[in-house]
């Protein structure tokens, strides 16, 4: 029997600690990985499960993300039935305060008469900021086996591992969730992480959100924390790559992972049967010039390259001057590295102007930040 599911992506959860990237644009609409957005690896797993009913919850700043995204056609989307759609901020007798939701489970009970037209048995719950290519096919294929009310998808979290926010961070035997906490670093009792992907069927979804109405609930992983010793619920580990893009140094580390690290890359990017999809673009292949020098770097088309580029990631229409040097750095679309400049573990928003010569140093735990179409 083939899968029937639907999908919601949420897009803006983490506007507060990612705002050097969020102040004109959500979450989801961060490009990552020279030529993607972050909500690309959400539809993309969704759309590689066969899974064509899919709801973006879009708070604000989301104009560039629907450009992005459009009909949805790049991911077989532009449909007349289903397909990719927005759910914007809206307000019902559901909520009675006049705020944009900023959980979750807001967001849902706000589409909760959206949601009763579903006729889908599965939801997946998806946020936007955690980059991985996962199988969700067999991500449901487990819930139905186990017979849980709830599946989580987690990662064993590394001794290190640290959060600007805290995360759910959870317990499990043999797969059976045992406890559920918040905290913004490992701990040996909860030492598995949420990568913020959730599967149910869509009549235990409406039951969650009545019973948060009923209870006056605001929080997902309230209620979770509040059921889950009566209830099954059971974790996915997940073994392959993942980016937990929770804040601005996470993205900066992991952007310069993915440059330096051909197994992540292969990882993320390189499933011929689960290729990540994102928007076509006509462009130019790249210019390398004669005096240009690269090693350690993912390059988009449409550059031109003069100069040396060294462990870092330059997206579409960067150009590189000759004499110039960027290393560790992310340069977004559209960036220009003036002759002779000299770029060192910096992030430099869309449409920036490095003039000949500048000298701009952050080191790699606190990159420097550019901000869109600056003139340094």
């Amino acid at each position: 029997m083939a899968i029937s599911a639907a999908g919601i992506i949420f897009s803006s959860l983490n506007d507060n600690t990612l705002s050097r990237l969020t102040n004109d644009r959500t979450v989801a609409a961060i490009p990552f990985a020279c030529r993607y957005r972050l909500v690309d690896f959400a539809l993309s797993n969704l759309v590689n499960a066969n899974i064509s009913n899919i709801s973006i919850v879009a708070n604000y700043n989301y104009r560039s993300l629907a450009e992005h995204v459009g009909s949805g056609k790049d991911w077989d989307l532009a449909r007349r039935e289903g397909g990719v759609n927005f759910i914007s901020p809206f307000q019902t007798a559901y909520i009675s305060n006049n705020s944009m939701f900023s959980t979750r489970l807001e967001a849902l009970i706000n589409m909760k008469e959206y949601i009763s037209e579903f006729k889908e048995d599965y939801i997946v719950l998806v946020d936007s900021d955690s980059v991985m290519n996962i199988d969700i096919k067999d991500v449901i294929r487990a819930h139905e086996v186990s017979g849980a009310k709830i599946t989580l998808v987690t990662r064993n979290a590394e001794k290190t591992f640290t959060s600007k926010r805290p995360r759910m961070m959870i317990s499990s035997v043999a797969g059976k969730i045992s406890d559920i906490t918040l905290s913004s670093t490992y701990t040996e009792k909860n030492p598995e992480l949420s990568l913020g992907i959730m599967v149910m069927t869509t009549a235990h979804l409406r039951i969650l959100i009545e019973e948060a109405q009923a209870y006056n609930l605001n929080s997902l992983t309230g209620i979770l924390q509040r059921n889950f010793k009566t209830q099954n619920y059971r974790t996915y580990n997940y073994k392959g790559y993942v980016a937990s893009v929770s804040s601005f140094l996470d993205y900066y580390r992991h952007s310069i992972e993915l440059a330096k690290n051909e197994k992540a890359r292969a990882s993320l990017l390189w499933h011929k049967e689960a290729p990540i999809f994102t928007r076509v673009h006509n462009s130019s292949p790249v210019i390398y010039k004669s005096t240009a020098k690269v090693e350690g770097s993912m390059i988009a088309d449409d550059c031109v390259i003069e100069g040396t580029v060294i462990n870092s990631v330059i997206f579409r229409g960067v150009h590189v001057e000759r004499g110039a040097v960027v290393k560790n750095s992310v340069l977004f679309s559209g960036t220009y590295v003036g002759k002779n400049a000299q770029l060192n573990c910096i992030v430099t928003d869309k449409d920036v102007f490095i003039s000949d010569g500048v000298t701009l140093s952050g080191n790699e735990n606190m990159p420097f930040y550019v901000q869109k179409r600056r003139k340094v």
